[in-house]
């Protein structure tokens, strides 16, 4: 029993691993960075680097398939959509040495490509914001005269905030971060800049659906909704709370069922001005907040090795409502120290943990990781008030 897993940097991963390594399977992570977080767990058996995909994706594929021959691995998870993407693009140079458990590219493109996504989903009923897909920069003028602002301009492929997100109060705006957009670097596959969509900005609480699928059929599915995040008022959730939501569960599940999923994936929502939710995008990839979804009950990693080395999972829709997950350091401390009201925030976490029963990412068990996720985010502050320092000298 041995499982490769991608992107050992990220917490997720770490999740992953964790889960994985307690019930005695073999886990090895890979990642881009000499220092990553998961290397030092004591639940991760291996440790290997590989070239960032998004700076030569046909290296990373080289690196990962000399890597799956060499070691004969059971199973192979990529985590971010940085490696999910070109492993299901390149998914048949791979299932001779290991099993994929990610949809074929024809399928993840779907949910990949928010274009199809939004497309989608209007066919089968689930709700959107009003977006408009542009083909050329004089179609974005004449767009602009006609729309109610504010508007949020979004990359059609990939993910991250602050690099494929911008927004806009005035036509003016839309223009020039459109063109932003449109200038950013990257390639195709991975990350699409050219025609940026243009989309009503939404201005409610984010809300997930995190699933599993075994070929168009639902295996599992965990409501949630995000408390804080970063950077504020959009962005990834750094203290989330499970919730019990039919209706959300059975829109991501309908959409999901159309694109004929397989593997995991995150569809998020957002509320509008009236309470209801709006379709934003699907992540066809593990979610950050994984670890939540495992404290509530549902073990994603180890169903989707199950799902991979047998062919099938038990179904688990089940899982406890109303439990917080705080990723604690440096998010949340971060999060604090830069609000308008620090202990305020700081008290509503302290009784969300010690009243409330709230759970965090600090395992004592495995105290490594946080170790080093302490001293990189040192090095960091110091390195910055270094290059601050040196201007003055």
């Amino acid at each position: 029993m041995s499982v490769l897993i991608t992107n050992a940097s990220y917490k997720n991963t770490l999740a992953a691993v964790r889960s994985l390594g307690k019930r005695g399977i073999k886990v090895v992570a890979a990642g881009k960075k000499r220092v990553a977080s998961t290397f030092y767990s004591k639940f991760c058996k291996g440790r290997y680097l590989y070239t960032p995909p998004t700076q030569n994706v046909k290296q990373f594929i080289k690196e990962m398939l000399t890597l799956v021959r060499r070691n004969k691995f059971q199973v192979l998870l990529p985590v971010g959509v940085d490696t999910t993407v070109p492993i299901s693009y390149y998914k048949e140079k791979f299932t001779p040495y290991v099993r994929v458990p990610v949809a074929d590219y024809e399928v993840l493109v779907k949910a990949h490509d928010k274009t199809k996504t939004i497309k989608l989903a209007r066919e089968v009923g689930v709700p959107t914001p009003e977006t408009y897909f542009p083909n050329s920069l004089d179609e974005v003028r004449e767009i602009a005269k006609e729309l109610s602002y504010p508007v949020v301009i979004k990359r059609r492929k990939g993910s991250g905030v602050e690099e494929g997100i911008r927004y806009a109060s005035n036509p003016k705006e839309l223009i020039a971060k459109y063109k932003e957009i449109e200038a950013l670097s990257g390639d195709s596959l991975i990350n699409e800049q050219k025609r940026p969509m243009i989309q009503e900005y939404v201005p409610g609480e984010i809300r997930d659906v995190c699933v599993l699928f075994n070929q168009g059929e639902p295996r599992a599915a965990l409501a949630q909704r995000r408390v804080w995040t970063w950077p504020p008022g959009g962005g990834p959730g750094i203290l989330n709370e499970t919730i019990k939501d039919p209706q959300l569960i059975n829109y991501a599940l309908k959409l999901l069922k159309r694109m004929n999923w397989h593997g995991v994936a995150q569809v998020e929502f957002k509320l509008d001005a009236e309470g209801k939710p709006r379709l934003m995008e699907v992540n066809p990839k593990f979610w950050g907040t994984l670890e939540l979804s495992i404290a509530a009950g549902i073990d994603f990693p180890y169903l989707l090795y199950k799902m991979a080395v047998d062919g099938d999972a038990d179904a688990v829709f089940d899982y406890k409502d109303k439990l917080s997950f705080a990723w604690l350091f440096p998010m949340d401390v971060h999060y604090i120290a830069s609000s308008p009201y620090p202990h305020r925030d700081a008290l509503y976490l302290l009784k969300l943990i010690f009243a409330k029963g709230a759970t965090t990412d600090i395992l004592f068990k495995d105290s490594r990781p946080e170790a080093i996720k302490l001293l990189m985010t040192a090095y960091r502050v110091l390195k910055k008030r270094n290059a601050f320092n040196a201007q003055f000298i």
